[in-house]
């Protein structure tokens, strides 16, 4: 095998930037591979899952892991490979005239045998490396997951108080208009419509705020799933079913049992403590090798000498005498980082546990806030067909009409924002457990 040279170009890689693509037939590949029909590609609507897709396939954290796996990989094969042997051709010649040979030949050969199962350790300690940088990848494609599942409900809810904030202003400013054609007939006070004119100017800083954000979360969407601006703009983001993820998450958390098997599943199952363990595997691998090169290798070396008609056969046997002391203190430091090892997987337990607890006691708070609006929101509708009525009756004026159906609205905008927040506190639990617990995050069945 010969170098080549591979000069990197910066037009090469912003092509590759450029190229990747929805429509791109690898990609294509790839979604039927995680099970997805001829008839469900080219996506069509972009949910949670079909944004993870992209990410999983595009984003280039992934594709450096799974570099990073492949070396692990290759190291295996070197970690199996046994010590190198040589060999060697001696030739010489004698001046002094008194021996007639003159001339000498020789070959030699020498090999190094290992002892105390060397080899075998080397092999296991790198089967423990690329077992971490597996499972690294493995928490790498969660960690994503949860960044984009966080940005995804933020831009669905920043997209609601849009719509929302924009009929608040449309009715503040109704109300503005009224309230100064009061005050010109003598009937609103000053006071009143400079109220109504601030809270006004507040929503429309609101709406212009909620813009600019909306703007900044499809951009770190379009990062996260390593799409380009213009080819992300180009999806269309399916609508957030708030209703159907509270659904599905209740099912699990308001359940006693499965709670109790949740639990089990983190701090028995979570990947980040799965890793820990790999890293206590290797550290005890790296002990055995510490402990197995107090016994020094051996090499054999046999030789063949021709001089003139007489021959000679030699075999040599050498080895390097290890030092003692410092032995001892290398299996001492292996011991220490053996040990470390198994704290760090206790204080990882322990801090899922508390997490669990806190995860859960936050669900069930908002999950209690969001019942009690649901069932404040079936009063307002109540509230809202009396309205109706009495200003089609003319007992209210349209000013009052106006406040009470601005009253309601932000009521429904608030109940919205806490529907988000309790679907986002059942994500919370899938990313402290890092196993997706609802049908709906179910995905990722093959891992090529």
């Amino acid at each position: 095998m010969s170098y080549e040279t591979r000069p990197l170009a910066s037009e090469k890689i912003v092509e590759k930037i450029n190229a990747k693509d929805q429509e791109d037939p690898s990609f294509r590949e790839f979604l039927k591979n995680q099970g997805m029909k001829d008839d469900q590609i080219p996506i069509k609507e972009w949910g949670l899952n079909e944004l993870m897709l992209a990410a999983l396939f595009f984003n280039p954290k992934i594709e450096i892991a799974k570099k990073e796996w492949g070396i692990a990989k290759d190291q295996e094969s070197i970690a199996a490979i046994k010590p190198s042997s040589s060999v060697g051709l001696d030739l010489g010649q004698e001046s002094n005239h008194i021996d007639k040979s003159g001339k000498g030949r020789g070959i030699n050969f020498s090999t190094l045998f290992e002892t105390a199962n060397k080899a075998k350790i080397r092999e296991e300690k790198a089967l423990n490396q690329t077992l971490i940088k597996r499972l690294e990848l493995r928490k790498l494609a969660w960690d994503i997951k949860t960044e984009l599942t966080s940005t995804y409900l933020l831009y669905q809810k920043s997209l609601l108080n849009i719509q929302a904030i924009r009929s608040e202003v449309k009715m503040q400013n109704d109300i503005v208009n009224m309230l100064k054609k009061r005050k010109m007939a003598g009937i609103a006070s000053s006071s009143e419509l400079d109220l109504s004119q601030l809270e006004l100017n507040k929503n429309i800083q609101k709406l212009n705020d909620e813009q600019i954000q909306i703007v900044e979360l499809r951009a770190k969407l379009g990062k996260i799933t390593g799409l380009t601006p213009e080819k992300f703009n180009l999806l269309t983001l399916a609508p957030l079913n708030t209703d159907t993820f509270i659904n599905e998450f209740d099912l699990i958390l308001n359940n006693e049992s499965s709670r109790n098997k949740l639990n089990n599943l983190g701090i028995y199952n979570r990947i980040d403590l799965r890793i820990a363990l790999a890293q206590y595997a290797l550290a005890e691998s790296k002990l055995k090798l510490q402990i197995a090169e107090q016994y020094p290798d051996i090499t054999f070396s046999p030789a063949y000498l021709y001089d003139y008609g007489a021959s000679k056969w030699i075999l040599g046997l050498s080895t390097l005498i290890p030092s003692v002391s410092k032995n001892k203190a290398l299996i001492n430091e292996a011991k220490k980082i053996s040990d470390i090892e198994v704290l760090s997987i206790e204080k990882l337990q322990t801090s899922i546990l508390n997490d669990i607890q806190k995860l859960s006691d936050n669900y069930q708070t908002n999950h209690a806030t969001v019942k009690k609006g649901i069932e404040d929101n079936r009063s307002i509708l109540a509230i809202e067909s009396g309205l109706d009525r009495k200003f089609n009756n003319g007992e209210i004026d349209r000013l009052e009409f106006t406040k009470e159906k601005l009253k309601n609205m932000q009521f429904k905008q608030k109940l919205y924002e806490n529907k988000v927040a309790l679907v986002q506190s059942g994500f919370d639990f899938e990313s402290i457990l890092q196993y997706p617990i609802i049908q709906q995050t179910q995905i990722v069945t093959n891992e090529k």
